[in-house]
């Protein structure tokens, strides 16, 4: 099999020559500092190993090349030419080349058991997830179609509203569920291709507070976006999921009756929007982590609540939209906030009304 350059793996020469690059710089600091020549191979060694635990094994084999030749030209008598005129020089040379094939082999191969053990983890946690989130409302619904199709007669009116209810409340769970699976299957191909154009903001939060009605029934929502904002480039219906799936984590971490804000600043060329909640907010240990896949916070109650795939997929798709999201907590009051950045176009025609 051909090994073929993706964007990655450029990037990955690129950042191994920088390394290099350092390492040499390195080497004429300590050369001025009258450090012995002989003591810069360890310098270059230092700079395969690192490449080889960043980057993987091929980028690992170019910095050794690349250290072995600018090694020799820049620090091995007589300087600025590839001759080596001292016999020590070349055994210096040879065991440094193998000693840095044999470390890159031996870091490399860790990196990859790394990569391995990540994957490992994450599929356990997606299939954890998978059995967990698909069969508890799908054994709701089947308790539910269970008890009217065995109890109808028995059943009030009232009583058959509730099954129907729990039937359609974990019905659309499931759908949200399932929606999330397919967002992410998205992101991890590729697949996400907005369609970006100048939106007026307070129009697609509009859109997901509608969607979002059933969610948010046992909450306030107050929303506070200046009608004089600055139309913002992005997808609208990107955006509006994204905002969907951010109430959908208020909702589910913030206590009934509690407050859900919704507030946007314009800030020079691009517009802020905070999702601000009530509940205990954010740890600083988990500010970054809640926005990898699968990971799940403590709800209030102490039980895993979601997901853990909203976040992940907001992100994704505000990175995509050339936007950003940072969690952290409120100042004046207890509870999470979301912000937000989303870019103005460049030569906005309009500003929203």
């Amino acid at each position: 099999m051909k090994a073929q350059l993706t964007p990655h793996s450029v990037g990955g020469y690129a950042g191994t020559l920088g390394i290099v690059t350092a390492a040499l710089a390195t080497g004429f600091v300590l050369q001025r500092a009258g450090v012995h020549p002989a003591n810069f191979s360890l310098v270059f060694l230092t700079a395969v190993l690192v490449s080889a635990i960043v980057y993987g094994l091929w980028q690992a084999l170019l910095a050794c090349l690349f250290s072995l030749l600018t090694y020799n030209f820049f620090f091995l008598p007589p300087l600025y030419t590839f001759t080596i005129a001292d016999r020590s020089n070349i055994v210096t040379l040879f065991f440094f080349g193998v000693v840095a094939v044999l470390g890159s082999n031996l870091a490399a191969r860790v990196r990859r058991q790394n990569v391995v053990a990540e994957t490992e983890r994450l599929r356990s946690a997606m299939l954890t997830s998978l059995s967990h989130d698909l069969r508890t409302p799908l054994a709701s619904i089947l308790g539910a179609v269970s008890s009217l199709r065995g109890h109808r007669e028995s059943l009030d009116g009232p009583a058959q509203d509730d099954l129907i209810a729990t039937i359609q409340e974990e019905a659309e769970r499931l759908h949200r569920f399932i929606g999330n699976l397919l967002d992410m299957t998205r992101l991890e191909c590729g697949a996400i291709m907005p369609k970006l154009e100048a939106v007026d903001l307070s129009d697609v939060t509009g859109t997901a507070l509608r969607r979002a009605e059933d969610i948010l029934r046992d909450h306030r929502v107050e929303v506070d976006i200046p009608p004089d904002l600055p139309l913002v480039q992005l997808d609208p219906v990107l955006f509006e999921q994204v905002l969907f799936n951010l109430l959908d984590n208020a909702a589910k971490y913030a206590p009934q009756h509690t407050l859900v804000l919704l507030r946007a600043r314009e800030d020079g060329s691009a517009v802020k929007m905070e999702i601000a909640d009530e509940g205990k907010g954010v740890a600083p240990s988990e500010r970054e982590r809640i926005f990898d896949r699968f990971h799940r916070a403590e709800s209030a109650d102490h039980k895993r609540a979601g997901t853990g795939l909203g976040l992940a997929i907001c992100r994704g798709f505000l990175h995509a939209m050339k936007g950003s999201i940072v969690a952290g907590n409120r100042d004046e009051e207890r509870g999470a906030v979301f912000t937000i950045t989303v870019p103005v176009p460049p030569h906005p025609t309009a500003s929203a009304s």
